[in-house]
């Protein structure tokens, strides 16, 4: 039975072998960074939900912090966005993980950041 650690190095995983490691900066826990030279990204289990197709099972959602280095809120933004996309297509390619939203949100009070909302669809059998 897989948990939630095993589910969280399995998304890391396969994040980090989609991605281009001289675009991003991976920071493996949510924790506060310095000022970043290049976009962030940090991963948590952001909650678990009861599934409402089968019986004791448990839905993980993780989330997927991407962090602007820019400190201008016009350019962050503009960056955002474009990370945004390029993030999309390699979280959408994950056949078991779903693309649930993202929200803006500001990261330590002075960054801006995007949270991306993934919800694992290999579930979690309760009690197991």
């Amino acid at each position: 039975m897989t948990g939630y650690a095993d589910l969280r190095a399995r998304l890391e995983n396969n994040l980090l072998a989609l991605v281009d490691p001289d675009r991003f900066r991976w920071v493996p826990t949510q924790t506060k960074i310095d000022r970043p030279a290049k976009p962030t990204l940090m991963l948590k289990l952001g909650g678990v939900t009861r599934s409402t197709v089968a019986q004791g099972v448990l839905v993980p959602t993780f989330v997927l912090t991407v962090v602007s280095e820019h400190l201008d809120p016009s350019q962050a933004d503009v960056a955002l966005d474009e990370l945004l996309d390029d993030l999309l297509a390699p979280i959408q390619s994950l056949r078991w993980v779903a693309f649930r939203g993202a929200e803006k949100v500001s990261f330590q009070t002075k960054y801006m950041a995007y949270d991306l909302q993934l919800e694992a669809l290999t579930a979690i059998k309760r009690g197991a």
